[in-house]
């Protein structure tokens, strides 16, 4: 059995035959209308550690690939009608106009 911080066992393997499936960035993106690349850059924006509200951790990664449940969709969706949309934050100032 592996262990350390990188593995993970939450209970008993799935029964010989079931397949399971978890969604990809690009699956993620599709539901934005943005790309899997854009899922990306909201994963590295949005790290655990960087920002109050990081972007949820993958359930799995696979050769690299993060993977999350399916029954995570509420969670994603949450998270990004609460993501800083344009205009929020940083930025140069608007200049002020001067009275005529």
């Amino acid at each position: 059995m592996l262990v350390g911080d990188d593995y993970l066992t939450d209970g008993r393997p799935a029964p010989l035959g079931t397949v399971l499936r978890y969604l990809t960035r690009d699956d993620i993106g599709a539901w934005f209308g943005v790309s899997g690349d854009a899922v990306r850059k909201w994963q590295e924006r949005y790290a655990d550690g960087e920002t109050y509200r990081p972007f949820p951790a993958p359930d799995v990664i696979l050769g690299g690939t993060p993977g999350w449940s399916p029954h995570r969709e509420a969670e994603i969706y949450a998270w990004h009608k609460g993501k800083p949309g344009r205009g929020a934050g940083g930025g140069r100032p608007r200049k002020e106009r001067q009275p005529e």
